[in-house]
């Protein structure tokens, strides 16, 4: 991340990293969410950073995050269809699938990111938004401006 990051990875409030945030007490390391969703801080595209979890579905997770290069919210969300594949994030921030469910996958990410850029094609049509879309950690991710 170069300079130091004066924000919490949780909640991207302002804090200068001693002790619990101020703003929603999260304290890096005895607030450890579940072993699948990425961790606090997580940087992804060397860019973007993953913060608390905000929504989980069965093929999704979404994140609050922080784009560095804009230095603003953003939302993150990764394609994870829970029953197809698992990440243990103390070993990696890869997904694993399961075995023989490889072509599944595949298919389930192309309908993600179709899903996600007619949702960008709709929305910018109302009002201003800046998206992303790219694979990382053997799945597929979009950023969106909050």
């Amino acid at each position: 991340m170069g300079k130091r990051f004066e924000r919490c990875v949780y909640c991207f409030g302002e804090t200068d990293g001693s002790g619990p945030c101020p703003h929603c007490g999260y304290d890096h390391g005895l607030c450890d969410p579940p072993a699948w969703w990425l961790s606090p801080g997580t940087v992804l595209k060397g860019r973007y950073v993953a913060g608390k979890n905000l929504s989980s579905s069965p093929t999704e997770l979404g994140y609050l995050g922080w784009d560095l290069e804009r230095n603003s919210p953003v939302r993150i969300v990764e394609y994870f269809p829970k029953g197809l594949v698992t990440r243990d994030i103390t070993a990696s921030e890869r997904i694993s699938c399961i075995p023989g469910g490889e072509r599944l996958l595949k298919q389930g990410q192309q309908r993600f990111l179709e899903k996600a850029k007619l949702f960008y094609q709709c929305v910018r049509r109302v009002q201003p938004l800046d998206m992303e879309f790219f694979f990382r950690n053997d799945t597929c991710y979009y950023v969106r401006s909050l």
